[in-house]
């Protein structure tokens, strides 16, 4: 009955997959910045309104729950998709490539949205079918970093009334189609920014005594910042800080009395980023006053990171290897180094964020993330579709 069921599943995924990859491409050539996908969310909507579903728009923004109800009582489990794009030109050669300068949809958030609402479309064909209740959450501003779309439509109440028991993420990543990774556990990294300012005191550079550089503190800076990593932190703790600019100085011959740097934390547990944050505020505060200069730290805290619940991890591999392959599911012991904001969903509710395949013989190599080349196969969207569906039915019992 099970197979039966699934192979009706992906008849049903055949009958509506070259209308939701029409769907991507529109999406796809016409992308919007975070926390402005107007015309994104509008095209969502009324994708949704033909369908039997109760949905909400405009949540904190441009975000839209829409609930697929069951005929029979069990649980609520969400699917989340995102629907922002980055500020890029697109230089993929695709016939459907972005017609919005310098405004392209490079992360893939075009394939997420439209796999969630191809979920939905599948579906919602088997309503009377299913036990307990699906939502499908399109979220805006997912790369709108330290704010984000996720916590505003938490605080909205996108897992309430009906309560959210279980939630599920993908994003596409460099791997062959048909095949996923995860990480049971910590899944991604903590992502924090920081600014630090350094006062000195101008003088002519023939006459440095006279002033007070800032620019030989900031160097010190780096320099100490360099061994937090390899003397504060233990064996078994990771972690990244990146030093990404610096600015100061206006002439070769003056000293600097103004230094900026900014730079990111990436960390993988709360023990670790206490240890850089309180070594940070000391090397700003105290290095700079040894050459007589004023340090300023201002550091931002981001996205968390994602957990994995170990439970549901299991359940994930066991599936998933009888979907896909067990040569298809990829199980990583380490964390990758990104920040995601469905971080915040998984801290309220159980939940498994995968990574999906989305590289085949006709995008070779041009599947690198946030790149003006980019390309994903969209043979993806229909595996992604087929994974969600099995999801659903198994965790709500319907099969």
């Amino acid at each position: 009955m099970k197979k039966k069921f699934l192979e009706d599943i992906e008849k049903i995924i055949d009958k509506h997959i070259n209308e939701i990859i029409e769907f991507r491409r529109d999406i796809h050539k016409y992308p919007e910045l975070g926390n402005f996908e107007f015309r994104t969310a509008a095209k969502i909507a009324e994708k949704l309104e033909k369908l039997p579903l109760e949905t909400k728009t405009k949540i904190s923004g441009e975000g839209i729950i829409s609930c697929l109800y069951g005929n029979k009582t069990g649980k609520t489990i969400l699917f989340r998709g995102d629907m922002d794009a980055l500020p890029m030109n697109e230089n993929s050669g695709l016939k459907f490539a972005s017609q919005v300068p310098n405004v392209m949809h490079s992360c893939g958030h075009d394939i997420h949205l439209t796999i969630v609402l191809g979920t939905a479309i599948v579906l919602s064909e088997i309503k009377d079918k299913l036990s307990g209740n699906i939502k499908f959450m399109f979220q805006p501003a997912e790369e709108c970093s330290p704010i984000g779309g996720a916590k505003g439509m938490i605080k909205r109440g996108v897992l309430e009334s009906p309560k959210v028991d279980e939630a599920f993420g993908l994003h596409i990543l460099d791997r062959e189609v048909g095949s996923i990774e995860f990480t049971p556990g910590v899944a991604s990294s903590k992502s924090d920014n920081f600014v630090i300012e350094i006062n000195g005191k101008s003088s002519h550079g023939s006459m440095p005594s006279e002033g007070k550089d800032s620019i030989v503190a900031a160097a010190n800076i780096i320099n100490s910042i360099q061994s937090i990593i390899s003397r504060n932190l233990s064996l078994d703790e990771r972690a990244v800080i990146t030093i990404g600019t610096i600015n100061g100085g206006t002439r070769y011959n003056v000293v600097s009395d103004y230094v900026k740097l900014e730079g990111t934390v990436r960390s993988f547990s709360e023990t670790a980023y206490i240890k850089i944050r309180n070594r940070l505020e000391k090397i700003v505060r105290d290095i700079p006053m040894a050459y007589e200069c004023e340090g300023i730290l201002k550091y931002e805290e981001g996205y968390d990171f994602i957990y994995n619940d170990l439970n549901l991890s299991k359940y994930i591999e066991k599936s998933m290897r009888e979907t896909l392959g067990n040569e298809n599911v990829v199980i990583k012991s380490s964390p990758l180094p990104a920040g995601e904001d469905f971080s915040f969903i998984s801290k309220k509710v159980p939940s498994v964020f995968m990574w999906l395949g989305t590289k085949d013989e006709s995008n070779e190599g041009r599947c690198t993330l946030h790149n003006p080349n980019f390309i994903a196969s969209e043979k993806s969207i229909r595996e992604g579709i087929k994974i969600l569906c099995k999801i659903a039915l198994e965790r709500t019992e319907t099969i």
